[in-house]
């Protein structure tokens, strides 16, 4: 076997490595990570504009594209490879943005070229084919190395030799269909937000590109050289709304990651509609929670603190009811409270309220019991009229209306009770006799 074939099998080796370890990343994180590179820094003040350095524009804009992502995508952790003005290099940038295991590498740089007329964005992949136009960028933004003290660290690429370019693109196809993807996003959207000219996506050799274990793409937001695009870039308004234009280009994009990757984003998420409640038609739910010979007060402690219950008499029973409601729940949440206050056999009972009573069968509202026999229109009645008195041994009990339904009782019943007899209470009667 050749050395050159042992040395492509070594590079499709690394590759592979590469892949499986960014795949197994991706299986244990909770967050879509994207690394931000802001351009040069410190000592490197990369392009110099008409109105600004090019550090500076690319720091403010790369500041300002992280907020955005951290502000509306809890989802998202963001990691800057500078926040402040210092030099990195090359190859720390591609570190950070790998010990991180990024999915996604975004560093941003302004571009400038001796043609003063030369204006617009471009975005550039990692890649081989070469124009004398893109490979004077690559060899702008590659000249930091000559900053940096280890230079040996590069390793030198010679496009002519078979050998190299197979283990080149090795080494990037894993993430070359999803950079340009991306690259894509980024131009169409500085044409359709910011109306901006956009020279298209790219391809060159980049280092700080070149071994990124993550889609990665280096955006040249526009030429500082020129003094309308470099004025506007150096602006606050200028660094917001590209800082805006590439945010919008990075939310299609995750859409799309989550999609691939089984996650539903919110928006896209069925709505479920919540189902409203009908109230029972012409039915009542009451919690019945004790049956008793004895007539309780209100304030009696076999009450259990349970207050506005309804009295109803069934022959020598005492029914009590707490509640009256015509929603499901809302008796759900009465029989609960009846459970808490100790009330264990409670249950809800439905009623009919326009079910009609059989024969001379009738609800009647026991207002008043007393020992002393009143006269009709007796002012103990509070105005009610055609009272019915029953004498059950020394007592007297006094009765108001007589209704087939037990609705129309209801409603006799808050008539009875506004007249001051709070404690009233229906009572089933057939004909005159209570049952």
């Amino acid at each position: 076997m050749s050395l050159k074939m042992i040395n492509i099998q070594k590079y499709l080796f690394f590759a592979l490595l590469m892949l499986f370890s960014t795949f197994s990343f991706a299986q244990k994180k909770e967050n879509f990570v994207i690394v931000i590179d802001a351009g040069h820094g410190g000592k490197d003040i990369g392009a110099r504009g008409v109105a600004d350095y090019e550090k500076n524009i690319t720091l403010d804009v790369s500041l300002k594209l992280g907020a955005l992502i951290e502000k509306n995508n809890p989802d998202v952790k963001v990691v800057y490879t500078r926040k402040t003005d210092v030099f990195l290099e090359l190859w720390e940038r591609t570190r950070i943005s790998n010990n991180n295991k990024a999915n996604l590498f975004v560093s941003v740089h302004c571009n400038s070229a001796a043609n003063k007329a030369a204006y617009g964005t471009e975005t550039f992949v990692m890649g081989l084919n070469r124009s004398n136009e893109t490979d004077e960028v690559s060899k702008r933004e590659n000249s930091v190395i000559f900053l940096e003290k280890d230079r040996e660290i590069y390793e030198k690429f010679n496009p002519n030799d078979p050998e190299a370019v197979i283990a080149f693109e090795i080494m990037n196809a894993a993430y070359k269909e999803q950079s340009i993807r991306f690259a894509d996003l980024v131009e169409k959207n500085f044409v359709n937000f910011q109306k901006r000219h956009s020279r298209g996506v790219k391809q060159a050799n980049f280092h700080v590109l070149r071994g990124n274990a993550s889609p990665s793409v280096l955006v040249e937001i526009g030429f500082i050289s020129n003094q309308d695009e470099g004025t506007y870039l150096a602006s606050d308004e200028g660094k917001k709304s590209t800082a805006e234009t590439l945010y919008q280009a990075f939310l299609t994009y995750k859409k799309e990651y989550d999609r691939r990757n089984g996650v539903v984003a919110e928006e896209d998420k069925p709505k479920v509609e919540k189902k409203v409640e009908k109230p029972l038609e012409g039915k009542k739910l009451k919690v019945k929670v004790l049956t008793s010979r004895i007539k309780y007060s209100p304030s009696s402690p076999q009450l259990k603190g349970l207050t506005d219950l309804e009295v109803v008499q069934d022959g020598d029973d005492y029914i009590y009811y707490y509640g009256d409601t015509d929603m499901r729940s809302r008796a759900d949440e009465l029989l609960a409270v009846a459970k808490r206050k100790g009330f264990s056999n409670s249950q809800i009972v439905e009623f009919d309220l326009n079910k009609r009573l059989e024969g001379g069968k009738n609800y009647r509202i026991q207002f008043m019991t007393s020992n002393k026999r009143y006269r009709d229109k007796d002012d103990k009645y509070n105005g009610l009229v055609n009272v019915l008195r029953v004498k059950e041994g020394s007592i007297h009990k006094y009765y108001f209306g007589a209704d087939k339904t037990l609705q129309q009782a209801q409603k006799t019943l808050e008539q009875v009770q506004s007249k001051g007899f709070k404690n009233a209470f229906v009572v089933t009667f057939n004909g005159e006799v209570p049952m």
